[in-house]
């Protein structure tokens, strides 16, 4: 294992997993991005990102995905153990400034208290 190299948490991938934390999840919404959170029983945070469909183009949508990705192995963000987190990105323009990007982030995750 490589030290010192930041690790990000968990990674949500099964649509039953982003489907329950949209329908039973607490949600903040920012003008920047949403973000959904669903408590778990056992296991570490996992998060998963989303991008809104009308982002035209997959390298714009890719590109806002590394950022949150960044702002979260950058530790910028500590979120409570035992969640399940959906972050959906939906920005008015392009491109974003990670600085507003990491404000909106925050304030949502304080909003719903994830920080931990």
């Amino acid at each position: 294992m490589v030290t010192g190299v930041p690790r990000l948490p968990a990674r949500l991938k099964r649509t039953q997993t982003f489907q329950a934390v949209y329908r039973r999840g607490r949600w903040a919404h920012r003008p920047l991005l949403s973000v959904g959170a669903l408590p778990r029983d056992t296991g570490p945070t996992r998060i998963g990102i989303r991008t809104r469909r009308g982002l035209k183009g997959a390298p714009q949508r890719n590109r806002l995905k590394r950022q949150i990705r960044g702002l979260l192995s950058a530790r910028h963000l500590t979120l409570r153990g035992q969640l399940d987190v959906v972050i959906v990105i939906h920005p008015g323009r392009l491109p974003v400034a990670s600085a507003a990007l990491l404000q909106d982030l925050l304030s949502a995750a304080r909003r719903l208290g994830a920080l931990a």
